[in-house]
């Protein structure tokens, strides 16, 4: 299967916005707090000014949109996040994770980033190994009960990587 991995264009951070709401209601049955959470960040980014050391990337197979990653600044000068990981079902173990990452590691690198942060949820469990393996580890924790439509807990980790 071939894709292609490059930054987005306008409009398609709608895309972005539309599959977190679609999958993380039927994978994970959050509601509606976290996925609109989720949706305004591409929608936010693609409407500020943004730095070259910033890009919200989307992966293309089979003549659409499948996946997506973000790069983004933080408070901290040498200190990039990692957002909007996803990749559509179908398209999973085929490697379009694994490039939209190296693209990212690539550009926090040339931008000059020591190290990567990123938020994830424990129940995000293969989403937890694959950080694990690429180097990141969990230094913070903390319960979420507005995620979930019956108020139950989501585990938030933060998660940090030393480029």
């Amino acid at each position: 299967m071939e894709y292609r991995i490059r930054p987005y264009e306008k409009g398609e951070e709608n895309y972005v916005a539309d599959a977190h709401r679609r999958i993380y209601s039927e994978e994970y049955h959050w509601g509606k707090v976290f996925t609109d959470y989720a949706a305004s960040i591409p929608l936010d980014f693609a409407k500020r000014e943004k730095d070259d050391r910033e890009e919200l990337w989307v992966a293309e197979a089979d003549g659409r949109l499948v996946g997506s990653l973000m790069l983004c600044r933080t408070d901290e000068p040498l200190t990039g996040q990692m957002r909007v990981f996803l990749i559509e079902k179908d398209y999973r173990r085929r490697g379009i994770g694994s490039a939209l990452i190296r693209a990212l590691m690539d550009k926090a690198r040339g931008a000059g980033y020591r190290q990567l942060i990123l938020w994830t949820a424990r129940e995000a469990v293969d989403a937890v190994r694959m950080y694990e393996r690429l180097g990141f580890h969990a230094v913070e924790e903390k319960e979420n009960f507005d995620w979930t439509p019956d108020g139950s807990p989501v585990t938030e980790l933060k998660m940090v990587l030393t480029l």
